[in-house]
């Protein structure tokens, strides 16, 4: 009996260790992902549904950030990320896609003001847009170079949508580029500022969400893919969409 319980053990212990560990890359992506002392958000909890939902592989994030995630994407610290777009900078880059499983959307957003409406949105140029360093943003042309953005707009960067949602209430632009998830998330936090914003009918990009896996990885697009059809289609996911007011693709 005890011979058969060591055996029993040793088969579980076996399957543990047989896992391969795939490095995940999250950066500073409200409410997708807060990196701070530890990370959490909607993608901590979606590897973890994904890596209770199989047992092939271990899904383990590595915090990155938005501007150094292509440094160390080449550098091997990580070989996946999720919640991203290959428009984002990933054209040249040996990544292979997964299909879109969710939709995003960026909008603009001021101080609400008497008289203020949505034609106050019509013309970026002339206003002081807050963005986060690193991101890409249609207004700009998805471009990140800094030459670039300072001879064409008058931005002011920072290091979260935390932060240029602050400076936005505190007077220090003209208008902010958030997600309107972030925004969601921070209503339920905060929802007196609701009335003190104005939010753009129209959007600065609506993006489908993918997943980014590098070239000849051992984990496949196909097995991701695959992935996603079955937790979908055994309702793992949607509860998680439906906590963050998630729209799917």
């Amino acid at each position: 009996m005890r011979l058969y319980a060591l055996l029993v053990i040793c088969c579980f212990s076996t399957g543990a260790l047989a896992k391969e560990i795939v490095k995940v890359g999250i950066y500073d992506f409200p409410p997708y992902a807060f990196v701070a002392n530890k990370i959490t958000g909607i993608s901590v909890q979606m590897l973890a549904e994904m890596n209770k939902f199989q047992d092939k592989y271990q899904f383990v994030a590595v915090p990155t950030t938005a501007r150094r995630r292509y440094r160390d994407f080449d550098n091997h610290k990580y070989d996946m990320l999720i919640f991203e777009s290959k428009n984002w900078g990933w054209q040249q880059y040996p990544v292979n896609v997964s299909k879109p499983f969710v939709t995003g959307f960026e909008v603009y957003v001021t101080q609400n003001q008497p008289g203020r409406g949505q034609e106050y949105f019509s013309d970026l140029t002339s206003k002081a847009i807050i963005g986060v360093l690193g991101y890409h943003y249609q207004f700009a042309n998805f471009s990140t170079d800094q030459q670039h953005l300072a001879s064409h707009f008058n931005l002011i960067q920072t290091s979260s949508q935390e932060k240029s949602l602050k400076l936005l209430l505190k007077g220090r632009g003209d208008i902010a580029v958030l997600t309107k998830e972030y925004l969601n998330y921070h209503f339920l936090i905060s929802p007196e500022d609701r009335a003190k914003l104005l939010i753009s009918d129209k959007f600065d990009q609506i993006y489908q969400h993918t997943i980014l896996v590098r070239q000849h990885h051992k984990l496949s697009v196909k097995y991701i893919n695959e992935l996603l059809e079955q937790m979908n289609q055994q309702g793992v996911l949607m509860p998680l969409w439906q906590q963050y007011g998630l729209e799917l693709k």
